[in-house]
């Protein structure tokens, strides 16, 4: 009879000074997973996480993440559990270098730790630009970390190909949202019948292009008449919701929802989910419902916009305002079109479930 071998478990110390909602429950599932054992090192201005309750473990520091990198009470911290684990996982930014750094001094002191990233193929500046520097601390990073897990296999092929990192040391986990979550409010269903109704998920803020999605709104409703716009979200360009509503009361409103309850009941009646501007895990999110996606081309879209088949689950619009609005009002009249494109924003959907997410990321760190 063969023995048994125990496996102990992967332990993790994972660095997300702002962590958001959506991040907070995929480390969740994540730590629930029976090989991992994880921390998340956390800085102020999370106390609404610290509220929740998650089977991963904290470090908490008062530190605001854009000093995290530069703190010294981050540093001492670290060094005094750095030894206790296995992976750390340090996000690839500019604001981290000096935190990088010492993290690569505490590995040379305890060798069998080991650094890995979960990023972007590439830094960058603003509005989505890319300089000689962005390229140089890039490239600088990936040298030096033991692993980089990037968002998107497109990514991950993308920066092989590149030169910006070898394929020994590349891989790539789909990001996602909680879809388990997700299955617990909500079956797949087609959109209803007897109505159009066009959703935008995410934050109210500048690079979202919030005043095109209004303008898109009112074109599309001079062709359908019975339209409506539920907006999910808040933020700082929010005034230009308010003044909308105030002309316009089939535009609904329903500010910052992060539990599924709330959210399932309103795309459930969506025909479509449309973000003119950056997008990003909202690709995710709707197709998650089985809910086309509809953005503009624009240069500070995430890798997550790799899951969309332009023309089969949803569209990145490149071509002048009234084509655009053509082109989403045959999405929303065309029947036939609308249920084919929900189905294979399904099938993708399932692609990118939070499960796979947890094997890809174990892969990565398990094949070394």
């Amino acid at each position: 009879m063969k023995k048994q071998i125990k496996t102990s478990k992967i332990k993790v110390l994972w660095f997300a000074p702002n962590l958001n909602h959506y991040k907070s429950r995929l480390l969740n599932q994540f730590a629930e997973d029976s090989t991992i054992d994880l921390t998340v090192f956390i800085g102020s201005g999370n106390d609404n996480m610290l509220k929740d309750e998650y089977v991963f473990k904290l470090i908490h520091v008062d530190v605001p993440k854009n000093n995290f990198g530069n703190s010294k009470l981050v540093k001492v911290k670290l060094e005094s559990v750095f030894s206790e684990f296995d992976w750390v996982m340090i996000p690839v930014e500019k604001k981290n270098i000096r935190l990088f750094l010492y993290a690569i001094k505490l590995r040379r002191l305890n060798k069998q730790v080991r650094l890995f990233s979960y990023n972007h193929p590439m830094l960058r500046s603003g509005n989505g630009k890319v300089t000689f520097i962005d390229k140089w601390i890039t490239k600088f990073y990936f040298k030096n970390l033991n692993r980089v897990v990037f968002y998107t296999q497109q990514s991950c092929d993308w920066a092989i190909k590149n030169g910006l990192i070898g394929q020994n040391k590349a891989s790539w986990a789909n990001n996602t949202v909680d879809t388990l979550d997700i299955k617990k409010h909500y079956t797949y269903h087609l959109p209803p019948k007897d109505s159009n109704v066009i959703v935008y998920i995410g934050r109210l803020s500048p690079r979202k292009r919030i005043p095109e999605l209004l303008k898109y709104y009112v074109e599309l409703k001079k062709v359908t008449p019975n339209l409506v716009l539920e907006i999910i979200g808040d933020g700082p360009e929010n005034h230009y919701v308010k003044s909308a509503i105030e002309q316009d009361p089939s535009i609904n409103w329903h500010g910052t929802l992060i539990d599924e309850a709330d959210i399932a009941p309103i795309i459930k009646r969506a025909s479509l989910v449309f973000v003119p501007g950056h997008s990003g895990l909202s690709v995710n999110h709707s197709f998650s419902y089985g809910r086309p996606y509809i953005t503009l081309q624009g240069p500070s879209h995430a890798p997550e916009l790799d899951y969309l088949d332009n023309g089969k689950n949803g569209y990145i619009l490149d071509s002048d305002f009234e084509s655009n609005s053509n082109t989403i009002t045959q999405l929303l009249t065309n029947r036939s079109q609308l249920e084919s494109f929900c189905n294979h924003a399904k099938q993708k959907g399932e692609t990118l479930s939070v499960q796979k997410w947890i094997e890809q990321m174990k892969q990565s760190l398990i094949n070394v």
